[in-house]
């Protein structure tokens, strides 16, 4: 019998281990192959990385190209402008000024997808930046790199000068920097690609051969596949991923016999020596807590682009932060300006943070530099020690819906909906009911239909407001346009995948706003204020007519922060 129960054993976990074995073959084949040629340059072990393993669909880059073209056109008027200016002379003398217009010279006078495929540059072309110990390396793959060395030559005629050019058995590159600055800037033009890096002169001697492909890595990021198989895990596309090793990251700057010190020198290493190893210690323990943030592409169509960012944490910190989110509804996705839902415990989150605090105070950070982390967690368990009222305690979050918004109008005459959730509505209820005068009489416990708020309860002029109590929830309408959705909206389908907050907003509509209310663009100093007024007004009327709508999403999950986000064109 003995045997036979062995035996049964043996073939059960031989047939097991069979299927896993084939479940494993079957996603190693779902996982992409490597078709990037650039990722042969990066370390498996890089810090940091971002990279697309496959080209963007012409058919895709060209419905972008045609949906921008307005703005490139007027950016072309400001090409135009400063051409002029520089005709003129008023730009005599500058230098960048003599730059710009060479660059602009060989561009056809223009940035545009044929002035880019002139250059030797395509939209379709593979690109990675990653890190060579902490410093940054950009390659982009060229369709034509003669092409690209002929542009050069010619933008050196027309500015009457030529870069200086070095070598490094037999490849030519510029280093651009003067006497003093200790770091400089790298360009070198390879066979098939555009490089760029920025490092220490100093460093040359462990950084240049990398840099310019005469020494590859033993481990590559081509060789293990690690992009793709992580685009697998997470769900990204072949679009565009990467991620932030931040624990390797630090590690480059703490420990003093990283490839970055080295390169560094004594400069950094008077600042860094500062932190003894008490402090290196504590300091690594803290980013152990979140060592790593992956980013991808997860949509790419003709008319949405979206990505995730995701911040793994250790598994009971994540699993920690998971339990604070209840389940309510997240932000909408219907035409109205906005929809926003903030989801959280508001008593656990309190109990949560004072345990984190209580921890530090019993036992305080050693390092000195980290004092006021100390100092701040006593007073932060000071402040959480004090009782919450049960009105603020039972609350689980707050959602609202704004219809729409006239500029030109009262904010009184703005309309849309708003949700409290709260653990116990009836007990909100009767606190409201016990705090403010009249309240008792609205009677929401029995209401089946929203009610109107009296003046005297709501001194707000010119603001209607209709309430409504749900099995977990008190609802308003602001104005009485949408009365009528105020019980759909309050009993919308709750989420159930650790969304905390969520926001859907028309950027058109918000732009709008935003101009009527005096916002202007964000534009960077020039000299000719009247000049960036009109630019930036005409920019906003483009981007108006080409954008529709962009959400945020952010969540809490047993594996750290995922945070999605997508925009949307017209």
């Amino acid at each position: 019998m003995k045997f036979i129960r062995t035996l049964v054993f043996i073939t059960s976990a031989t047939l097991l281990l069979a299927a896993c074995g084939k479940e494993s073959d079957e996603a190693a084949i779902a996982v992409q192959e490597n078709t990037n040629p650039l990722l042969a340059h990066v370390p498996v072990d890089t810090a940091y990385v971002f990279a697309n393993l496959e080209s963007a669909p012409e058919e895709l880059t060209d419905v972008y190209v045609d949906r921008f073209q307005p703005v490139l056109d007027v950016m072309t008027e400001q090409i135009e402008q400063f051409q002029s200016n520089y005709q003129s002379g008023v730009l005599e003398g500058n230098a960048m000024a003599d730059l710009a217009m060479a660059v602009l010279d060989e561009l056809g006078g223009s940035l545009s997808q044929e002035s880019l495929n002139r250059l030797g540059i395509s939209l379709q072309a593979h690109q990675a930046v990653y890190a060579k110990g902490a410093f940054p390396v950009m390659r982009l793959e060229l369709s034509n790199a003669e092409e690209l060395r002929n542009s050069v030559g010619r933008i050196e005629s027309r500015m009457g000068y030529q870069l200086p050019e070095k070598s490094l058995n037999g490849t030519s590159y510029w280093r651009i920097a003067d006497d003093e600055m200790k770091v400089a800037i790298y360009i070198a033009i390879l066979e098939d690609q555009l490089a760029i890096s920025f490092f220490p002169v100093a460093a040359e001697d462990s950084q240049l051969e990398a840099f310019l492909g005469q020494e590859m890595p033993a481990q590559s990021m081509a060789s293990s596949n690690a992009l793709a198989i992580m685009n697998h895990e997470k769900g990204y596309t072949a679009y565009g991923s990467g991620y932030v090793d931040i624990q390797k990251l630090s590690d480059e700057f703490l420990n003093p016999d990283s490839s970055t010190r080295k390169a560094l020198g004594s400069h950094i290493d008077e600042h860094m020596d500062t932190l003894d190893a008490v402090c290196v210690d504590e300091i690594k323990a803290m980013i152990a807590k979140a060592p790593r943030m992956t980013t991808g592409v997860t949509q790419f169509t003709a008319n949405e682009l979206a990505m995730r960012y995701e911040l793994e944490m250790e598994s009971s910190l994540a699993a920690g932060l998971a339990a604070l989110v209840p389940d309510i509804p997240p932000a909408g996705n219907g035409n109205h300006l906005m929809s926003a839902s903030l989801a959280v415990k508001v008593g656990k989150l309190r109990n949560f943070v004072l345990e984190k605090v209580t921890a530090i105070v019993a036992t305080p950070y050693q390092c000195t530099k980290l004092n006021d982390l100390n100092l701040q967690a006593e007073q932060l368990m000071t402040k959480l020690n004090i009782p919450m009222p049960p009105m603020v305690n039972n609350l689980m979050g707050v959602r609202i819906r704004m219809d729409d918004f006239d500029p030109a109008k009262e904010i009184t005459q703005a309309d849309g909906l708003v949700a409290l959730h709260v653990d116990k509505p009836e007990m909100f209820v009767g606190m409201a009911s016990m705090m403010v005068p009249g309240f008792e009489e609205l009677d929401l416990a029995n209401q089946t239909e929203p009610v109107k708020i009296p003046a005297q309860i709501l001194p707000v002029e010119g603001v209607d407001v209709f309430a409504l109590m749900g099995d977990n929830a008190i609802g308003a309408s602001i104005g009485e346009q949408h009365v009528s959705d105020l019980d759909t909206f309050m009993s919308a389908k709750p989420q159930d995948d650790g969304t905390f907050l969520s926001v859907s907003y028309d950027m058109a509509k918000q732009m709008q706003i935003q101009a009527a209310l005096g916002g202007q663009f964000s534009m960077a100093a020039v000299d000719n204020k009247a000049t960036v007024n009109e630019y930036s007004e005409a920019m906003k009327e483009v981007y108006m007519e080409i954008l529709d709508r962009s959400r945020v999403d952010m969540r809490l999950t047993g594996e750290g922060l995922q945070i999605d986000t997508s925009l949307t064109f017209k």
